[in-house]
């Protein structure tokens, strides 16, 4: 583990005084969004504000990331053609359906790149699996290119797919999470939930992002400012749990100096397993600054 996304923070493109207050946050990673945030009119304005900010905008070791159009739209390849040359950290992909499609756009970013003078495989890419077909084929699309960071699942289009509902229980959700979250850690790579969309609702959206981190998400995407801090604190190991981390791995240094493999610590079991996951923790604690 190298980098945070406890929460990725959706702001409009075309919003740059937004841009310029997401910087100031507490998200890990910033996404200017150019697709569904902006209307069709606004598109090639919005694309030369985020340009700018790419350009000019000092984000403070967040993670820079764009969700552009899909490539077979009318600004889709635009889009790519402006952002690429800046030397972003990474792409939100959307609608990505098929490891086909994927292909595409890791050709057309490979020629950007190129172009650019900026170093192969430079910019990396976050999926928004957020199709029925995406769900279904989300362990190939994991595999499907090296540059691929994270997966994002994208609640709402895929529960309108499915003919679902949106509830408090995330019933409609529940095996598309746990799809995606497999796949990611098959494919060495993060899993982020689905935005919660109810503001000024810090029960429900906390209620909501702890369902996540049970599974064993790494973060969450958020619309708000206001919902970072609660969606950072679950995602954030507990000083309990930081405490608890350092005591088993203690425990366990003693137990295998003693020859033995396995101990009980405070009437629990603890062996290798237990170790993997106090080591996990602490990683986490350490980038968080909490550790």
């Amino acid at each position: 583990m190298t980098r945070l996304r406890r929460t990725l923070l959706f702001v409009p493109g075309s919003t740059p005084e937004r841009i310029a207050k997401a910087v100031t946050s507490q998200a890990d990673a910033v996404i200017l969004d150019l697709e569904d945030a902006v209307a069709p009119g606004e598109k090639a304005r919005a694309r030369e504000w985020v340009v700018a900010a790419l350009r000019g905008v000092d984000f403070r070791g967040r993670e820079r990331i764009v969700r552009v159009n899909p490539l077979d739209s009318p600004h889709g390849r635009a889009d790519l053609e402006a952002v690429v040359p800046t030397g972003l950290d990474a792409l939100l992909v959307p609608k990505v359906s098929g490891p086909e499609e994927l292909g595409r756009v890791e050709a057309e970013v490979a020629r950007l790149e190129a172009d650019a003078g900026l170093p192969a495989g430079r910019i990396r890419f976050h999926l928004l699996v957020e199709t029925v077909a995406g769900v279904a084929r989300v362990s190939e699309l994991a595999r499907g290119s090296a540059r691929n960071a994270a997966l994002l699942f994208g609640a709402g289009d895929f529960v309108r797919e499915t003919r679902g509902r949106l509830t408090a229980s995330r019933v409609s959700e529940l095996h598309a999470l746990t799809h995606l979250l497999l796949a990611a850690r098959l494919g060495g790579l993060d899993a982020i939930d689905a935005p919660y969309f109810e503001l000024g609702d810090p029960r429900g959206l906390e209620a909501h992002a702890r369902l996540a981190a049970d599974l064993g998400y790494d973060g969450k995407a958020v619309i708000h400012p206001g919902q970072i801090e609660v969606v950072n604190a679950i995602f954030t190991p507990t000083p309990d749990a930081v405490a608890n981390a350092h005591r088993v791995l203690e425990a366990y240094d003693r137990a295998q100096a003693a020859g033995a493999g396995a101990l009980q610590l405070e009437g629990q079991l603890v062996d290798a397993v237990h170790v993997a996951m106090a080591r996990d923790t602490l990683a986490r604690a350490r980038l968080a600054g909490v550790a």
